[in-house]
């Protein structure tokens, strides 16, 4: 069973508990996302983590990123972003088209202007749907000030906004309302390939970053 680890100390509770192997994805990952930067769980979790695999997700989309994860000891890494624009991808043209538009700027996660009423932090693109939902999150924060809705019933009204709203931009093509789930790695993005040459370009591009890597090392000997 392989699970996924947004902080160290989920990491070690899970291998406590027993599991093949962890991914540790990071705040740049798509979707939903945890609080700690993917190079800083990498940093706190593979020199110290002999127990099971562990594979690095969150922002990579690159070779070149890649093959630093797998020196530093990672049993692989997890890319979405950059294979959800695939030529064998199910998802919408208009998804793939927003997707190779998109910067990294563009990829944000979902606000919380209030503990009151708790957002689960969703990496999306920005579009008039990201808008609507923080407009409704004010709205519904200003009807519990005044005291005409519980937080019971603003936390429901949150959920139920993006409820089908990935399917909707995905499968229906709907960018401006659906949810464009895209990890910082959108703006390495640039045209939609077929997985194996996405798979040719990681790799190449991935030993010729290890050749100078270990010239360098080589050097320095």
């Amino acid at each position: 069973m392989m699970c996924f680890a947004p902080t160290v100390g989920i990491a070690k509770q899970l291998i406590k508990l027993g599991v093949d192997a962890l991914i540790i994805e990071g705040h740049e990952a798509g979707g939903h996302i945890g609080p700690v930067s993917t190079s800083v769980l990498a940093e706190q979790i593979l020199p110290h983590t002999t127990e099971v695999p562990v594979f690095v997700a969150g922002g990579i989309g690159s070779g070149l990123l890649m093959i630093h994860y797998l020196m530093m000891g990672a049993s692989g890494v997890q890319l979405g972003t950059r294979f959800a624009v695939a030529e064998e991808s199910i998802a919408h043209i208009n998804f793939k088209q927003a997707f190779i538009k998109a910067a990294s700027k563009d990829a944000i996660p979902t606000a919380q202007f209030d503990p009151r009423v708790p957002v689960i932090p969703v990496r999306s693109i920005v579009n008039e749907g990201v808008q609507n939902f923080t407009t409704l999150q004010l709205g519904l924060l200003a009807q519990l000030e005044r005291g005409t809705i519980s937080r019971q019933e603003a936390g429901v009204k949150l959920e139920e906004f993006w409820i089908g709203g990935l399917r909707k931009a995905v499968i229906d093509g709907d960018i401006k309302e659906g949810s464009l789930m895209a990890g910082q790695s959108v703006g390495i993005v640039s045209e939609i390939q077929s997985v194996k040459d996405i798979l040719r370009d990681l790799i190449d591009v991935g030993i010729h970053e290890a050749d100078r890597i270990l010239s360098l090392i080589d050097i320095c000997d």
